[in-house]
Order: structure tokens, then C-alpha cells, then sequence
């Protein structure tokens, strides 16, 4: 196997400015340090010590000018520009606040994150959708730490019991896998609810909402402040009728007279038109089958050769032509590969582990697993090897596995060995990126 090597990727744009604010640093020195020494240096009634004195100070008045543009203007002016440009570009899409159109949510994933949206929240987060499973799993974690820092969250998906729900399956093939979806996602939002419960503090404004609804969703959005100056919509255009079809997205800013408040509008219809789900109930959705859903994330673990330890994996960069699955998150050893792990390939092993309360093998109603990677894995069930290759980094459908043969009572572990080919002619990390994705579903009685 080969092992990697951990080199950092050098970034030009900081390389320079580090460099730039250590000569405007230097300056600065160098001329209050020659305007402090002139009087050791030159005779105090000379006719040289005023003229040095008056160039040193001119000198280090150059120094401090150049710290300030650099650290306070230098981004300012940067924007202005950009922004004059984008105006001269595309005009319409400046006037109406669009801020960026994406083919699909993968591209728009690769652009921003939820982390880079939730960033700067100061009160609300209002997030719509079908099944929402993408946020009760990868996204459980930073919901949380929002409520309890005070912000309202609203998460707004659909009635399991919605007659749309029927339709919807039926377009998708038949298979009840968008209902588990949305049942699975309600069970979890209901254990995060009371993990919030018990760990909010005393005079917490924040609070976590639930609202389900009955009709075909005109939109998925996720929305940031909507009442501030500030305000932040990306907005699906379309509605999910279970097919795999790409659906663009937009991300619009709050601007006047442009695309955020009809978003806005229309979120606040899909709501108005929605109805509480009851947090407290001992089961919201109202099943007599338990469902358990794992995803890659920051859990799955990849084995250390040097060490020889199991090691947290990391979110990985995505590829130009990867896609996702709902509720994962595409991992690796690290971001992003080396340029040297990108000519020569490389081999990792990765595993997670969990518990499945059942008393007896019948009890599984159905495993499954929904994997991509880039470029192939084998996989391994509690030690067994299942004998396929998989892949599809960039396949319209995901790999679908039945494992409910191989799991079992207690602990299982999951294996994925992933291997990168080599690629000799890549001159950049992004020509040959390496990574997995999976979504683990688990229903039993």
C-alpha cells in the first residue's frame, strides 16, 4: 500500500500578503528605529540630525500606512472591485441580488456549506424540504450548537401520512425508500429536540420548531435571517417528485426590489400552510418499526499506517463531477489529497461501528446501503467480504447494497477498503481526488 505523503498546499494569494505585512512591519521598524538613533548617531546641534530624523519619520509613516491598507483596506477595496465587475458582467443578477445559480446540489455544496451559511445567523434559520434527512444526520450537530446559542431554527418537511407521499413513491419506482426517509428523519429530529431540551440554559431564546405538510412542496430553501438587512435564501427551483433529475439552485441576498422577497414569500405560504409536529409525542411518526440511519461523516474512522490506530476521518473536498448522497458527507484521510498522492494513487481502509438492538435475526426488515467513491472500494460486513467493486463517484444513482444477511445482534462493523488509481499526468490535487460517501438504513422490529 502506499503510503501518503503529507505535504501542505502552498496558497499563493496568503504567501504573498504574509510577506507583504512583514515588509510594511519592517518598514515601520526600520524607520522608527532610525528616528529614535539619530540623536545617538549624529552630533544633537548638527545640520544632518533634523533631515534624518524628518526621513526616518517619513519613512515609518510609510510603513504604518501600508499595515493599515493591508489589513483594513486591502479586502474592502478587493470586494468594491469585484463587485463594480460583476455589475458590468451580468447586471440583472446583481440588481436582483443573485449571488450565485447552480446546476445541482452538489455544485452548490462545493460553493457553500451549511457551516459557511449558519456562520454569521444572528436569529433565525428556516430550512424546508421533503424528508430534510440531510439535516437531522450530517447537520444534527450544528443545529444544536445554533438553538442552543440562542437562534430560532424552523424545519418544515413532509407529512409521512400525506397522500403525496403515495404519489411521490410511485413516481420514484415504487419503493417506500422517500417515506423511511421522512419517518427516519422525524425520529431523529425528535431525540435532537430533547437532547436541546436538556441542554439549554436558563432563559435560552433559542428553540428548535418542527412543521410538516400535506402538499406537493413547490420549493426546498434554507433561510438565514429572513427579516435582517442581511437576509440569505438558496432556494431549489423546482419541487422533489422523486426522481433523481438534478435540480439547480439559486442563492439570493436580501436587495431591494429583487429576488429574496418573493423567496421569502413563498416560504412563509409553505409554512402558513403547514401544521406542528408534536416533539413530545413517544413517537411522531406513529410506526411500529424502529429505523436506525448512519451516514459518513466525522464517525467513520480510516486506519493510520504509521501509527497503526484508527483515526477520524475528515470532510473531504468534493470532485468537479462527484455527487452526493442525502444525509452523507463525502470523506477521506484528510481534505484533500497531495499532489504526489494524485500521480502516484493511493489505499486507505475505513470502517465505522454501530449497535442494533435486536433480540433476534428476523427482526431485520431491511439493510441497505447507499454508497458512492471515487474511484473504487470493497466492503466488508462483520469480516464478511462481499466480492463486488464499487464505485460511481459521478453515476446518476448511488450503489445500492442489501446487507441484512450479514448484520447482526450488538456491535457490527462495516469495512471499506478505497483505492485511488494512480493518475502520472496530474498537475494539480483536484485532477485526481479521492473520497467515499455512504448512507447505512436500517429497519427493524
Amino acid at each position: 500500500m502506499i503510503k501518503p505523503v503529507k505535504k501542505s498546499e502552498v496558497n499563493i494569494r496568503q504567501w504573498v500578503r504574509d510577506r507583504i505585512l512583514f515588509l510594511a512591519v519592517a518598514i515601520f521598524v526600520i524607520g522608527a528605529g532610525a528616528y529614535i538613533s539619530a540623536e545617538h548617531l549624529f552630533d544633537v546641534d548638527g545640520i544632518w540630525i533634523h533631515p534624518v530624523r524628518e526621513f526616518a519619520l517619513l519613512i515609518s509613516l510609510i510603513g504604518v500606512i501600508a499595515l493599515g491598507y493591508e489589513v483594513f483596506l486591502r479586502e474592502l477595496t478587493f470586494n468594491e472591485y469585484k463587485e463594480a465587475l460583476e455589475e458590468i458582467v451580468n447586471p440583472d443578477a446583481v440588481r436582483l441580488g443573485i449571488h450565485g445559480i447552480y446546476k445541482n446540489r452538489s455544485e452548490l455544496a462545493q460553493a457553500t456549506s451549511f457551516e459557511g451559511l449558519f456562520k454569521n445567523v444572528k436569529e433565525e434559520i428556516f430550512i424546508g424540504g421533503s424528508s430534510l434527512l440531510s439535516i437531522s444526520t450530517a447537520s444534527r450537530e450544528l443545529i444544536k450548537e445554533k438553538v442552543l446559542s440562542g437562534v430560532k431554527i424552523r424545519l418544515l418537511l413532509m407529512d409521512p401520512n400525506s397522500p403525496v407521499v403515495e404519489l411521490i413513491t410511485r413516481q420514484g419506482g415504487g419503493k417506500h425508500t422517500f417515506l423511511n426517509e421522512i419517518k427516519t428523519s422525524l425520529l431523529l429530529l425528535q431525540k435532537l429536540h430533547d437532547e436541546i431540551q436538556q441542554k439549554s440554559p436558563p432563559g435560552n431564546k433559542g428553540e428548535l420548531i418542527v412543521h410538516s405538510y400535506d402538499s406537493i412542496p413547490s420549493h426546498s430553501f434554507i433561510s438565514i435571517d429572513p427579516e435582517r438587512s442581511s437576509g440569505v435564501i438558496v432556494a431549489d427551483i423546482g419541487p422533489y417528485l422523486g426522481r433523481s433529475t438534478p435540480r439547480p439552485s439559486m442563492l439570493v441576498v436580501n436587495k431591494k426590489k429583487g429576488m429574496f422577497d418573493y423567496w421569502k414569500e413563498m416560504n412563509d405560504l409553505m409554512w402558513e400552510a403547514s401544521y406542528p409536529v408534536d416533539m413530545e409525542a413517544a413517537d411522531p411518526t406513529s410506526s411500529e418499526t424502529k429505523t436506525l440511519v448512519l451516514a459518513s461523516g466525522i464517525e467513520t474512522e480510516y486506519y493510520d499506517t504509521e501509527s497503526e490506530t484508527w483515526e477520524k476521518a475528515s470532510v473531504c473536498q468534493m470532485g468537479s463531477g462527484w455527487r452526493g448522497i442525502k444525509g452523507g458527507q463525502w470523506v477521506w484521510v484528510r481534505e484533500t489529497v497531495s499532489l504526489e498522492e494524485a500521480k502516484t494513487g493511493s489505499q486507505h481502509k475505513f470502517r465505522f461501528k454501530f449497535a442494533l438492538p435486536i433480540n433476534n435475526p428476523n427482526a431485520i426488515r431491511r439493510a441497505e446501503i447507499l454508497l458512492r467513491s471515487d474511484d473504487t472500494c470493497h466492503i466488508s460486513v462483520n469480516a464478511v467480504s462481499l466480492r463486488q467493486e464499487y464505485g460511481g463517484a459521478e453515476y446518476p444513482d448511488p450503489f445500492l447494497i442489501d446487507i441484512d444477511q450479514y448484520v447482526q445482534d450488538g456491535e457490527n462493523t462495516i469495512s471499506f477498503k478505497l483505492i485511488s488509481y494512480a493518475r502520472p499526468d496530474a498537475k494539480d490535487t483536484g485532477d485526481n481526488p479521492t473520497g467515499l460517501i455512504y448512507r447505512l438504513h436500517i429497519e427493524y422490529s
